[in-house]
């Protein structure tokens, strides 16, 4: 089953047309660059940032060998940039490096160290570290970012996160800051950590707030979580099949379970707004039928399934055959189909870079149907965006009010 990745064969199909379809297809092919500016300065280990039209953000994979067969090139025309795949383009928007993470704090700790930055996609780590590999049972899909040396007993201070955070949010305003913990062997699931982080940043900036953590033990504290200002919840299950995800997670099989997982994702879903309790389910380490169930499962409980695709690369020990786009666009044809079906609002989980969303499949699933609402656009705006923290806010005072009164 885990192999050495091959690279993928051509495909006749053509995706270029639709920029949902297309994301897919560049996130499991790759592209090459012809602009040597561009690949010196914006192709990374982690891919380059993208948006194609539409504003769908996509990180393209650009440095693994496998790259070097796609049918896609990025290149300069008429001073600016477009991606072909030799028959047609189209015009795309580079996202480059921001330049605080080129910054450090007051104290001298690099900002680069607290938050890292994919597309759209702001994510702030106040102690990078993770139990798992202290107890060597880590996630065989983990490339090992929160287990080197230097960084296991890391713990950034209160004021170092917020200037991390305010310069994030100056630069370039995110429309979510997502705060995240690995793992650790508490009752609470890291959130009790997490509490004076987020709690100074929702006091200090107008912001909505999302938290990738492991589920608690106890459901208290999935009400503590919402009642402390998160906005959104995210407990990555990772892979639905039982037997793939004690093989492949070890740890969170023995130290969480799996059961805990899908118990704490259906109480949070009962606790947070329509929409913003998700789960990572990773395409390419179950077979697709098992991810289509993990999908039905999840928006049954009315969570939203979040499906990245996974990249092997040199520094993972799982290795798996290449996918294809015929093999997988189907399985995110499911997931809007079945996000539709039980009317779970999509204005939250999307402009990921890493993973497809609902909203980008609804031009390609519902034809002649344009890809954003007007609803949807109008959060993308910064009036959206303060109207989503102002109903954010009232919807929790209410809710916790309701809550304290029983």
């Amino acid at each position: 089953m885990f192999n050495r990745r091959k690279s993928p064969m051509p495909t006749k199909k053509k995706y270029i047309a639709d920029p949902g379809t297309l994301k897919i297809d560049l996130m499991l092919r790759g592209v090459r660059i012809e602009d040597s500016v561009v690949k010196a300065h914006t192709c990374g280990s982690s891919g380059i940032d993208v948006l194609l039209p539409q504003d769908t953000a996509v990180n393209i994979p650009c440095a693994e060998a496998f790259t070097g067969n796609s049918p896609y090139v990025i290149r300069k025309k008429h001073g600016a940039y477009v991606i072909t795949d030799g028959d047609a383009e189209v015009g795309i928007n580079l996202v480059e490096r921001p330049d605080f993470l080129s910054r450090k704090s007051a104290s001298g700790v690099p900002f680069s160290k607290i938050v890292e930055v994919r597309g759209a996609l702001t994510v702030v780590t106040p102690s990078p570290r993770c139990d798992f590999f202290k107890d060597s049972v880590e996630c065989r899909y983990c490339a090992g970012n929160f287990n080197a040396p230097d960084r296991e007993q890391a713990v950034y201070s209160e004021e170092d996160v917020l200037e991390a955070v305010e310069a994030a949010l100056k630069e370039r305003p995110s429309r979510i800051i997502y705060l995240s913990i690995g793992f650790s062997d508490t009752p609470d699931g890291g959130i009790e950590f997490l509490q004076p982080y987020l709690k100074a940043i929702k006091k200090r900036f107008n912001c909505l707030v999302a938290v990738e953590a492991l589920p608690p033990k106890e459901n208290r504290w999935i009400d503590e979580t919402y009642a402390s200002g998160a906005d959104s919840v995210l407990y990555n299950l990772e892979i639905f099949d039982k037997e793939l995800f004690e093989l492949i997670c070890p740890g969170r099989a023995k130290l969480i379970g799996r059961q805990r997982y899908l118990d704490a994702l259906e109480y949070a879903a009962r606790v947070f707004p329509s929409g913003t309790v998700a789960s990572h389910l990773i395409v390419g380490l179950e077979p697709p039928g098992s991810t289509c169930m993990g999908i039905d499962y999840m928006t049954d409980m009315g969570v939203v399934p979040v499906l990245p695709i996974y990249r092997p690369t040199n520094d993972k020990a799982l290795r798996i055959d290449p996918l294809t786009t015929e093999i997988i666009l189907p399985v995110y044809k499911h997931l809007y189909t079945a996000i539709s079906r039980k009317k779970i609002s999509i204005n939250w989980v999307r402009d990921l870079s890493m993973a497809s969303t609902p909203a980008e499949l609804r031009s390609f699933v519902d034809k002649g149907v344009k890809s954003a609402t007007l609803s949807e656009s109008f959060y993308k705006t910064g009036l959206g965006r303060k109207a989503a923290w102002g109903l954010s806010a009232l919807r929790r005072k209410l809710r916790v009010r309701e809550t304290g009164d029983k």
